[in-house]
């Protein structure tokens, strides 16, 4: 289930989208990059584009029942801590401490047990703790979305279908497909290679986006 959520700023209006979820799951730019992990990014810039409005954040909310496993006898406030710890949300967010505030109302500083940002004590974005980007590398995230869209588009249409599933670390798509033998994938034969998903720094991605979505203009 996703829920969009509108936040009002001195700016304007802002969006939030949340994808409730029965797994644990976070946002993986790499992912992004390699075409995979779309779908938030894809939603934040058509409302975007369609509205007047600007993005806020992308967040995966967890479902899953929360265990707390403890060596010793903890007290129920500790134990209440634990599960709202677990329960923050996971994904990208706006890395401005306004809009950060906005997603947690509570949070004046240290780090947000609602979303994956944290603020200093002298009142600016705590990097190491903020899973963010800035306005402008947001708006290269969008117009990366545009041209990861246009060149799906462009290989449908052509009629290109070739076997091409992803490998990051190792891990594969092929270990759970129950169509194999149908499918027929194998490396070793009919020129099959994976489509290998790099580790890079966010840094390292954007840029790439920056370079790979300019090719479109």
């Amino acid at each position: 289930m996703i829920e969009l959520i509108q936040l009002y700023g001195e700016e304007g209006k802002y969006l939030r989208i949340i994808d409730y979820k029965s797994s644990s799951k976070n946002i993986d730019l790499n992912e992004v990059y390699a075409g995979l992990q779309i779908q938030l990014l894809t939603y934040m810039d058509a409302i975007c584009k369609e509205e007047d409005i600007m993005p806020a954040g992308l967040f995966y909310f967890s479902l899953l029942e929360q265990m707390i496993k403890a060596d010793k006898k903890i007290e129920e406030e500790e134990i209440e801590e634990q599960i709202k710890k677990n329960f923050r949300m996971k994904g990208l967010i706006l890395a401005d401490v306004k809009i950060i505030q906005m997603n947690d109302n509570t949070l004046t500083s240290g780090s947000s047990k609602l979303v994956p940002a944290a603020i200093t004590s002298s009142g600016t974005v705590n990097e190491k703790w903020t899973n963010g980007v800035s306005k402008e590398e947001f708006k290269i995230l969008q117009d990366y979305i545009d041209y990861i869209i246009k060149q799906i588009a462009k290989e449908i249409l052509s009629g290109k279908i070739d076997l091409k599933p992803y490998n990051k670390n190792g891990k594969t798509p092929c270990e759970y497909c129950e169509y194999q033998t149908i499918c027929g994938f194998h490396t070793k034969q009919n020129n099959n290679i994976y489509n290998y998903i790099e580790k890079k720094s966010k840094d390292d991605i954007i840029n790439k986006m920056k370079r790979r979505s300019q090719e479109d203009l």
